[in-house]
């Protein structure tokens, strides 16, 4: 049985229902949701006419606006979830900001998140994530002892592209010291 091609505007209800089918299978932020909403309004364009979208970016800002305030949408719970996640697993303070960007979180939201997260993990918790990386990725003391000192750059090299500084990096592969003494 062929689907039934659907005519005239996009509506309220058929936007209503598409963004909770999305936050039924996705925590998001506002400006993701809308991401999601103006493509469907675009493919609904695409098969109706152009006709059909022309309402849309009203009713889009609307529907957002009752979600935030109705705290379906939330970006700072969001950003929370998010960057706890991502520390636990151990990624950087850079890298969790430049995700929470990319989610289209705004930078003072991801700031905020960031730091609530890491008051909760204590006063190392760059360290703490370095540390979880590296165990993740089995760098420094979790490689075999004979490859430790011919890939100490290489794993110094990849905290560095992980987003982490040097002196963390050094404290996460057990570097006492800050030059290139060969110890872990």
């Amino acid at each position: 049985m062929a689907a039934r091609k659907r005519t005239g505007p996009v509506t309220v209800d058929e936007l209503d229902a598409a963004a909770l089918r999305y936050l039924d299978r996705f925590d998001t932020s506002a400006k993701n949701l809308r991401r999601v909403l103006a493509t469907y309004v675009k493919h609904a364009a695409a098969e109706r006419g152009a006709d059909a979208a022309r309402d849309a970016p009203a009713l889009i800002d609307a529907l957002l606006a009752r979600y935030q305030s109705s705290g379906v949408l939330d970006d700072s719970r969001f950003a929370g979830a998010m960057a706890s996640g991502l520390r636990r697993r151990g990624a950087s303070a850079r890298a969790i900001e430049q995700k929470l960007r990319l989610r289209g979180v705004d930078g003072e939201v991801a700031a905020r998140a960031l730091e609530g997260v890491d008051a909760d993990a204590g006063a190392d918790a760059e360290l703490e994530a370095a540390r979880a990386f590296v165990r993740k990725r089995r760098l420094g003391p979790f490689r075999a002892e004979a490859e430790r000192a011919a890939r100490r750059q290489r794993d110094l090299g990849a905290l560095a592209r992980a987003g982490f500084s040097m002196d963390v990096a050094r404290r996460a592969l057990g570097s006492a010291g800050g030059g290139d003494d060969g110890e872990w």
